[in-house]
């Protein structure tokens, strides 16, 4: 039970972060930044890629995507949010088997694998913005006694 309480604590500091809302509200508006700039989506890319004839991409919220052909920006939030790409990778496997049983096509599971990485990239800024905040606190100085 101690256990319980302990994550329940750690959960809802993380989430009164006001550093950590702040970074993740500029990740938000970074996210739909990256898929304006990846082109408009495309279901005759998934098709393709679900055919197996040699598609050399993925599909990424109905976009096609191949890091190496993509802007900047887009590589840019890719690689900063590498460490929920890892996490969110490991929950995708675990889900998957689920995706198949109601029949979701590409393009359709490419929005939801885009929500999963929004949802774990966001609290992957809330995680850096708490450290952040109480790195903050534990280096400014305290005032001194008058």
């Amino acid at each position: 039970m101690k256990i319980l309480t302990t994550i329940r604590k750690w959960s809802i500091s993380y989430l009164l972060s006001r550093v950590g809302w702040v970074l993740a509200g500029l990740h938000t508006v970074w996210f739909f930044a990256v898929l304006h700039a990846m082109g408009p989506p495309s279901r005759r890319a998934a098709a393709f890629w679900d055919s197996l004839e040699g598609a050399d991409f993925t599909i990424f919220a109905g976009r096609f995507f191949h890091f190496q052909y993509q802007p900047l920006v887009v590589k840019a939030l890719f690689t900063a949010d590498l460490p929920a790409l890892l996490v969110g990778g490991l929950a995708s496997l675990v889900l998957s088997p689920l995706a198949r049983l109601v029949h979701l096509g590409t393009y359709e599971g490419s929005y939801i694998g885009a929500a999963a990485f929004l949802f774990t990239a966001t609290l992957q800024w809330l995680a850096i913005g708490r450290w952040i905040q109480i790195r903050w606190q534990h280096w400014r100085p305290s005032k001194m006694p008058e």
